[in-house]
């Protein structure tokens, strides 16, 4: 299978996040493109120059894709998830 690249990568992720959102909600959508895709990508970038490259418009789609006070209310659920000792990224709704 031909490697894909890094821009592909991030668009394709940051398309299925609308599906994601509509379906199963805000949580389940940022969960999905923050707490596993662009992990992993910032992660991948620290050894491959494309991904490096692309982390800042990958960062910028995942701001367009929700409002402030939404990423900030998730935010702030994930700082009270962590302080109350609850393993947010595993399972749940929200």
């Amino acid at each position: 299978m031909a490697q894909r690249k890094a821009h592909e990568v991030w668009m394709e992720q940051c398309e299925a996040v609308r599906t994601i959102k509509a379906r199963f909600g805000l949580k389940a959508a940022f969960d999905y493109i923050v707490g596993e895709k662009l992990l992993n990508f910032a992660a991948a970038s620290a050894h491959s120059p494309d991904f490096a490259r692309e982390l800042p418009r990958f960062l910028s789609e995942v701001r367009r894709l929700f409002t402030p006070e939404e990423i900030a209310m998730q935010l702030a659920d994930i700082e009270r998830a962590q302080k109350e000792g609850i393993p947010e990224f595993l399972g749940g709704g929200g």
